[in-house]
């Protein structure tokens, strides 16, 4: 998974490629297993922190009502997740507040954020872990803004931030002298955000095996439910084919999409954990107070660094995937 929501150890570790909080980084750091900095330091320093201080009082969603009509159909499921990943392209915008539960470790923890999209790749997501104490300033952040032409993305761990762009039409650019590539799919891998990015990578990593109905908060909606691709699973076995998978503690080994079934919109993607013989919940990310083709400002897309902070530029990484 590329991105994801950056898009994450959660949307944290799914929305940018090496970035410390983002999902799609779930099957980039993968690619390279011995990369410490990717697999190991990032997921340890945002528990560290988040277990420390993040607010646990957060209730979890109500249980999901018993699974019906299941049907094993990976032609369906796979269909409709390309569906629903076109279709979030096609709407001028998209407002939606985030809430993220972490079941990682000893001590869950639930973040909260929104997320804002535009058209051109106009992208805004917010993330936060409070501090228990009331009226606490945030223990971290995460802030991802692209006004269509850079991407900025801001960490800030207990006041200490890190800055990086990457330019997005430099990176479409070098897109388009790509024979294989497939426009709404790599605009999507490629780190240019938002939840395009998140199925994007879903799809490109994972094979969804089954459609089925749940009910959640009183609305009946579509689940697809997916293992990792082989190919995905192999970059685990250190180059013996032979050789057991072991996917660390903070990789998951399923996800569970619910979709709206009249818009296809992503209302829960949940990324699940073997638990013996049972699969738990491992992140679960919920989208709510959903507004689709509303109004928004040109102002909520632009951005400037803090003071004293000197972004790092990153789009190098991104065009040298497009030369390979």
């Amino acid at each position: 998974m590329l991105r994801i929501l950056t898009l994450t150890v959660c949307l944290l570790l799914v929305a940018g490629l090496n970035d410390v909080f983002t999902i799609p980084s779930w099957a980039d750091s993968s690619q390279d297993p011995t990369n410490k900095e990717d697999t190991t330091s990032i997921p340890q320093r945002l528990l560290a922190w988040a277990g420390q201080d993040a607010d646990q009082n957060t209730s979890a969603p109500p249980a999901d009502e018993s699974e019906k009509n299941f049907k094993k159909n990976p032609g369906q499921a796979n269909a409709l997740l390309k569906q629903a990943r076109q279709k979030l392209f096609t709407y001028s915008s998209i407002r939606a507040h985030i809430t993220e539960k972490v079941e990682i470790g000893p001590k869950p923890f639930v973040i909260s954020g929104s997320y804002l999209q535009g058209l051109d790749l106009k992208l805004r997501l917010e993330f936060q872990v409070q501090n228990q104490k009331k009226n606490g300033k945030p223990v971290g952040t995460l802030l991802e803004i692209c006004d269509g032409q850079v991407l900025w993305t801001e960490h800030n761990i207990k006041g200490t931030s890190r800055v990086t762009r990457r330019d997005v039409q430099a990176i479409l650019q070098q897109a388009e002298l790509n024979p294989k590539s497939q426009p709404n799919m790599l605009v999507a891998e490629l780190g240019l955000g938002g939840l395009p990015g998140l199925l994007a990578s879903i799809q490109k990593n994972m094979k969804l095996e089954s459609v089925s109905e749940r009910n959640v908060n009183g609305k009946t909606l579509t689940v697809l439910n997916g293992t990792w691709k082989d190919e995905f699973l192999a970059r685990w076995k250190g180059g013996d084919p032979n050789a057991p998978v072991q996917l660390p503690a903070y990789v998951p080994d399923g996800v569970r999409i619910y979709l709206d079934p009249q818009t296809l919109f992503p209302r829960r993607i949940v990324y699940l954990k073997k638990n013996k013989e049972s699969l738990e919940s491992m992140v679960t990310l919920n989208f709510s107070k959903v507004t689709l083709n509303a109004p928004i400002e040109a102002t909520e897309f632009t951005y400037e660094p803090p003071d004293g902070v000197f972004p790092v530029d990153i789009t190098n990484q991104y065009l040298k995937q497009l030369t390979q």
